[in-house]
């Protein structure tokens, strides 16, 4: 939404903190460093690098291993992971030493806290051979961090300012099902991705979360009152369309030669990974917003 349009309400509360551009900018690097990092986790199954490094935190016994191979991707997928956990750090420092909300400041220190977590099972996961219910909480709890990471650079960007509008209480049960429903979908792909089954679970999950997702959107589009939120909620009905063609996208891998088959199912699986994660944290980003307007 935005910043001027929200300021631009009556009831504008003088007491809410005022933008820090540097730490709105550093919340941004981070949420699109989450996602990058996301991207490089899906590298790394799509690849089947998982046990590229048969040990952890260090590869090899090296900081810096020869990168070839699936080593590429798995030690690649290690380094960005900690340059990603210093900017949580340093976002939790700030956030701490600046914000006066404490929700806010406790949101950072719970990110990093996730984080720190996400990475020691990243090490479970090479310990145990790939588990496929630990690999799997591996990947819903990175999505879960990116949604944690756009709701930070939400609260400290454009609508740190965000006064308190008019009522959207009837918006707000959708808010909650799209968004519960979508986090469910993504565990049970997460399960059929790693473990190599629940076919049937995924397709009706996705069923599911695709129409209470696409409903809230249309909803929201429809709310009068709150016509900024329209071009969100947009965003949130083309990111499912996308995903939706990109599910149906992997029925074709089998009607294509190797090695061409690999390439496709690589790039299509990683792809509907990345919007997945932006379909999801786009969703809780609305639904935040549509929680923040009351009268």
């Amino acid at each position: 939404m935005p910043a001027a349009s929200l300021r631009s309400r009556p009831d504008a509360s003088s007491s809410l903190p005022a933008i820090n551009p540097a730490r709105r900018a550093l919340a941004r690097l981070n949420a699109a460093a989450g996602l990058l990092l996301m991207v490089a986790g899906g590298l790394v199954t799509s690849t089947a690098s998982g046990m590229a490094v048969p040990d952890w935190p260090l590869s090899y016994g090296q900081w810096l291993p020869a990168m070839t191979g699936g080593v590429f991707y798995e030690h690649g997928h290690r380094m960005f992971a900690a340059a990603v956990g210093l900017l949580i750090l340093i976002m939790a420092v700030w956030t701490q030493l600046e914000d006066t909300r404490p929700g806010v400041r406790r949101l950072g220190w719970w990110t990093l806290a996730l984080v720190c977590g996400q990475g020691v099972l990243g090490g479970v996961t090479v310990f145990f051979n790939l588990p496929a219910l630990v690999s799997a909480a591996h990947a819903t709890l990175g999505q879960t961090i990116f949604c944690l990471l756009v709701v930070m650079a939400e609260l400290v960007g454009d609508g740190a300012a965000a006064p308190v509008g008019p009522s959207a209480r009837a918006l707000r049960p959708l808010a909650v099902a799209a968004a519960g429903t979508l986090w469910f979908q993504l565990i049970a792909g997460a399960i059929m991705r790693h473990g190599g089954t629940g076919l049937s679970w995924h397709l009706a999950g996705a069923a599911i979360a695709g129409t209470t997702a696409g409903a809230f959107a249309a909803s929201v589009m429809l709310n009068r009152r709150e016509p900024e939120l329209a071009g969100l909620a947009q965003t949130l009905l083309a990111l499912l369309a996308a995903q939706i063609l990109l599910g149906v996208a992997t029925a074709d891998f089998r009607t294509l030669p190797a090695p061409r088959a690999d390439y496709a199912m690589i790039a299509t699986a990683t792809t509907h990974l990345a919007v997945g994660a932006f379909l999801l944290a786009t969703t809780v980003l609305l639904a935040l917003r549509v929680f923040r307007l009351d009268a």
